[in-house]
C-alpha cells in the first residue's frame, strides 16, 4: 500500500482495551503514522500481511491467544520490523519471556508518550540503516560481502543468519544486533551504556537489561569464554574462541 506525502506508514496495533487504543492511536497520529487496531490475535496476521507496517505494538493480553505467541508468528513472517511490547506486567520474566519470543522492545504501561515516540523512532532509524550496515571496528576475515567469521562464528549480516561451528543459530533481532556490534567491535571492552544505545537505541532503562540479553545470546552461541564480562564496566568480545 502507497503512503500520502507525510505518511510514516502504518503502525499495527494490537489491544483491546478502549483507553489504551485511543491513547496510542493519538500518539501514532500525532507522530505521523497510520494506527492499524486489531483487538484479535486471531485477526492480526491479516492486516500485517496487508499494510505492511513499520511497526507493531502488541499488548500481553489480548482476545482470541496470546500476545506472546502472535510476537512468535510475525517474527516468522518479517525477522526485522520492529515489534514493541506495551503491557501493564511489570516482572522480569515478562519482560525476558517477550524479548525471546522476538520482540525488540518492552515498555511498561503507564508510559510517557515521549517515551514510546522515542523508542519507535530509534528502531525504525535502526532498520533503516541495516541496508548499508558495514563493520566499523576490527574485525577478522570477511569471506564474502557483509559476512564476518570470528572464533568459528560466522555472521552475515545482510541475510541476517548466524553459523557457530557450520550450526545455523536462530537469534532474535535484539540478540542479533548485540552480536553484531560486538563483532563490529572484537578485543575492545563495550560499557553498558554504549550496548543500551547502540543495541535498543536509548540509554533510559535499567542497565540490567543488558546483562539479560547477554546471558541470553551466550545460552544461544553455546560458546564458553568467548563473550567476556568486564567487571564494573561491560562486556568485550574476544577475537578467538577458548
Amino acid at each position: 500500500m502507497g503512503r500520502a506525502p507525510g505518511d510514516r506508514g502504518a503502525v499495527l496495533v494490537v489491544e483491546d482495551d478502549p483507553a489504551s487504543v485511543d491513547l496510542l492511536a493519538t500518539l501514532l497520529e500525532d507522530e505521523g503514522f497510520r494506527p492499524v487496531v486489531c483487538g484479535d490475535v486471531r485477526e492480526a496476521v491479516e492486516p500485517f500481511q496487508r499494510e505492511q507496517p513499520v511497526a507493531v505494538l502488541i499488548d500481553w493480553v489480548v482476545p482470541g491467544g496470546s500476545g506472546l505467541e502472535l510476537c512468535r508468528r510475525l517474527r516468522g513472517i518479517d525477522p526485522v520490523v520492529p515489534i514493541l511490547f506495551v503491557s501493564g506486567r511489570t516482572d522480569e520474566a515478562s519482560v525476558s519471556r517477550a524479548l525471546e519470543a522476538g520482540a525488540d522492545d518492552y515498555l511498561i504501561k503507564p508510559f510517557r508518550p515521549q517515551e514510546l515516540a522515542a523508542r519507535m523512532d530509534a528502531h525504525l532509524r535502526k532498520l533503516a540503516a541495516l541496508p548499508s550496515a558495514r563493520p566499523a571496528g576490527p574485525v577478522e576475515g570477511e569471506p564474502r560481502s557483509g559476512t564476518r567469521a570470528i572464533g568459528g562464528v560466522e555472521l552475515d549480516v545482510e541475510a541476517r543468519t548466524v553459523r557457530v561451528n557450520d550450526t545455523a543459530i536462530a537469534l532474535g533481532p535484539l540478540e542479533f544486533r548485540l552480536l553484531e556490534y560486538l563483532a563490529r567491535n572484537a578485543g575492545i571492552a563495550l560499557s553498558r551504556e554504549q550496548i543500551l544505545r547502540e543495541v535498543h537505541g536509548y540509554e533510559d532503562i535499567p542497565t540490567e537489561r543488558v546483562d539479560l540479553l547477554v546471558r541470553r545470546l551466550r545460552a544461544k552461541l553455546g560458546l564458553t569464554g568467548w563473550i567476556t564480562a568486564v567487571p564494573g564496566y561491560g562486556y568485550r568480545l574476544e577475537r578467538s574462541q577458548r
